[in-house]
């Protein structure tokens, strides 16, 4: 298991965006969110940034405390792409990272300062 730790210092507006220096190839195991003074109704965002953007977690009004997610894909069915094989709470897929991990905050709070962990296999 390995991990990248991306330090986040939102701005006067309250916004941040910060992308990781370091591509990664391989699973997603868990994010981790530490607030730190980052405000309380903080929206935060992490993608994937590579060949597109790939989606790993939104959450909305994040809160103070630190907090762990574990993000998981729908699985898609073998004869037919376009079909899901667990629509509600069946099938589910550590999410692939192949690129640079991106965290944006909005409504953080001036100058708050916190941490979101990137914890994944390759």
């Amino acid at each position: 298991m390995k991990n990248r730790t991306l330090s986040i210092t939102t701005s006067a507006g309250g916004a941040a965006t910060v992308n990781d220096t370091l591509a990664i190839f391989g699973e997603l195991y868990a994010i981790e969110y530490r607030p730190g003074t980052i405000a309380t109704g903080a929206t935060f965002i992490v993608t994937c940034e590579g060949g597109g953007s790939k989606p790993l977690l939104t959450k909305a009004s994040a809160g103070t405390s630190n907090s762990w997610y574990y993000p998981r894909d729908l699985v898609h069915g073998v004869a037919d792409g376009a079909t899901l094989t667990g629509t509600s709470g069946g099938d589910r897929c550590k999410p692939i990272l192949s690129g640079r991990v991106r965290v944006v905050v909005s409504a953080g709070g001036s100058g708050g300062i916190g941490t979101v962990e990137i914890y994944y296999e390759d």
